[in-house]
């Protein structure tokens, strides 16, 4: 899977409207995320633009105004806004439209296979997880201040369903 600033930023906005949505009706200013997630302004406009298009977001003008998840957080998944905010979730489909002749012919590929099992579980796991999971999780790894390091600085590689699964926790 391959995410672009776009929605990586997206995904850092909406997790950070979905940390601030325990009060109904909180809104937050573009600025404020801005400035707390390092977003350009500009482009955190387009990109906030897209999630309202989609229904992701609401916003509303004025001193008083904001933005706000367009639902409740543990109603939007993070393959929503990926895919609002990418186009699609995973990258294999460029991959999965080349000839494969790898013996008995392309209709009959084994890395297309793989490929679309990856790309099914991608899928998978990003629908099942819930912005009110990543705004819990973020917690979680703010006040235990668990460091979160790329599995291969890790002793031990970390447990994707962590995330997916609350229960795990």
């Amino acid at each position: 899977m391959k995410l672009s600033t776009r929605g990586e930023y997206g995904l850092r906005a909406m997790v950070y409207l979905a940390t601030h949505a325990a009060e109904e009706g909180t809104k937050v200013h573009a600025q404020e995320i801005s400035d707390v997630q390092d977003i350009p302004p500009h482009y955190l406009k387009q990109i906030l633009a897209r999630l309202r298009t989609a229904g992701l977001v609401r916003s509303s003008r004025g001193p008083t105004g904001g933005h706000a998840l367009g639902r409740p957080a543990a109603e939007i998944s993070v393959g929503e806004v990926v895919s609002c905010l990418e186009g699609g979730i995973s990258g294999v489909d460029s991959i999965l439209s080349m000839p494969c002749n790898i013996g008995v012919g392309p209709g009959h590929c084994v890395i297309k296979e793989m490929l679309l099992e990856v790309k099914r579980r991608i899928e998978d796991f990003l629908d099942e997880t819930t912005l009110a999971r990543m705004a819990e999780r973020q917690h979680e790894l703010s006040d235990q201040k668990i460091l979160v390091q790329p599995w291969f600085l890790c002793e031990e590689a970390p447990n994707p369903k962590n995330l997916a699964n609350a229960d795990s926790l």
